[in-house]
């Protein structure tokens, strides 16, 4: 590919330099990061400005160290940088949460390819203390088995994509790609996220899943329906959908309603508060449960109905269920 070979970074007496900042042709002095051999600066009137392998080599890693160079100059002059937002989604759920949006933190120092344990990032950038890697994705992303790695060691790492730029990237394009918010970056993990599910799994209730025409779950703790003096929820009508649904499996589910927090931010709400809200919902859902009643086969309203002893509920989606129930129920 074009980029592997045509290079806009060089090392000129072992500094990073870019093609604007030297002469054309051999006088550039400069040399390829990752080979070595001698470039020449071709600097016309009819293709970008970049550097050539003089012998006419086809350098497989000269584009992408050339870049991983530039990103560490880069990174190393600037004083600050745009950090893309924590969001995740919760296992099993289609229920995601926001952590922190995109900001602005300080960089203090970053260092390049620096070993920990069995792991090589590209860049680790320091700020206020703490660390985060950064990976260049030009022609290789992070695989699974690096992936892993990451998890394990519980390190947020930031994944930078120059891989659909199908051109060679200017000074200035890399330079937003890495300081600025962009869709060119984003978290392939973030180390906070983890401790906010656990949060969140530690303050929820492990209900059990009861199996029939549909999946119930009893003793729903916002009374979501209510049939025969029982307090249920239809699993996939009901928990699918409410915001205190954190988790579940084929045989459970993981229901944070007890304590009502669906957000990061109901953690800030006091117990006293929390609680308050979830006896007014349930003194509210006793009064709705009265009229109507809902199917508890199908999940459908049910409607007063006239038989031949009298009054009766049943279910608005007859004949396709015949659900019934005593108009005093």
């Amino acid at each position: 590919m074009a980029r592997q070979t045509k290079l806009i970074y060089a090392l000129k007496d072992g500094e990073i330099t870019s093609i604007a900042d030297v002469e054309s042709g051999l006088k550039c002095g400069c040399v390829c990061p990752a080979c070595g051999e001698p470039l020449v600066a071709k600097k016309g009137s009819k293709v970008m400005h970049h550097f050539a392998h003089h012998a006419g080599t086809n350098c497989e890693y000269g584009y992408q160290t050339s870049l991983h160079l530039a990103a560490k100059d880069i990174l190393s002059k600037a004083k600050k940088m745009v950090i893309p937002r924590v969001r995740f989604t919760f296992p099993g759920t289609n229920k995601s949460e926001l952590i922190s949006g995109e900001k602005e933190i300080p960089i203090d120092s970053v260092e390049l390819e620096k070993r920990f344990d069995d792991i090589i990032p590209d860049i680790v950038v320091y700020s206020r203390g703490k660390y985060f890697f950064v990976e260049i994705f030009v022609t290789h992303q992070v695989d699974e088995n690096k992936l892993a790695k990451l998890k394990k060691a519980n390190i947020s790492t930031i994944e930078i994509d120059l891989s659909n730029i199908d051109r060679m990237i200017s000074p200035e394009e890399l330079k937003e790609a890495l300081l600025q918010n962009n869709d060119h970056k984003k978290w392939i993990y973030n180390a906070v996220i983890p401790k906010w599910i656990n949060k969140f799994r530690q303050i929820a209730d492990k209900m059990k899943v009861t199996d029939g025409f549909t999946s119930r779950v009893y003793n729903c703790p916002i009374y979501m329906r209510i049939w025969g003096g029982r307090v249920y929820a239809n699993a996939m009508d009901d928990c699918w959908q409410c915001k205190y649904h954190i988790a579940d499996s084929a045989r459970y589910i993981l229901c944070s309603g007890r304590e009502q927090i669906a957000h990061i931010e109901d953690f800030k709400i006091s117990e006293e508060v929390r609680f308050r809200q979830r006896e007014e919902l349930v003194k509210s859902r006793l009064s709705e449960s009265k009229i109507p009643h809902y199917c508890p086969f199908c999940g459908a309203k049910m409607v007063e109905r006239w038989g031949r002893f009298g009054p009766f509920w049943g279910c608005s989606r007859y004949p396709y269920c015949d659900a019934t129930m005593a108009a005093d129920e």
